[in-house]
């Protein structure tokens, strides 16, 4: 009777580690499929982007996506935006570019909190 409680008890573990072993398996390959997606999808929007770019504001948009990729995607989701919804025609220069990223900086800088300390 104990070896069969036992047997029972193996079996139903052997159960229970290979159904999470498939869902970590499962949750693994989504997330993996929602990155390439989101990287095909942000890659798109660069595409569009660079052609509205002249090459100065190019050579300036790489060298900002190199040293700081996250301000680099804010900033090109940005443009894309005023892009699509007309604000921005033509060619962007990299004067342009650069008060773009200004702006987008000041923005940033609204929600924090400056913290001074005064000695005395």
């Amino acid at each position: 009777m104990d070896s069969e409680l036992e047997e029972l008890k193996k079996r139903k573990l052997d159960q229970l580690r290979q159904t999470y072993s498939e869902q970590a398996q499962r949750q693994a390959l989504e997330q993996q499929q929602a990155e390439a997606e989101a990287a095909r999808q942000l890659e798109a929007l660069e595409d569009a982007v660079k052609a509205h770019l002249t090459k100065e504001a190019l050579q300036r948009y790489g060298t900002l996506k190199l040293a700081h990729p996250e301000t680099a995607t804010r900033l090109l989701i940005a443009i894309a935006q005023a892009l699509e919804t007309g604000r921005l025609k033509g060619m962007l220069s990299e004067e342009q570019l650069v008060n773009a990223l200004q702006r987008l900086s000041q923005l940033s800088q609204k929600g924090k909190k400056e913290i001074r300390i005064i000695r005395k």
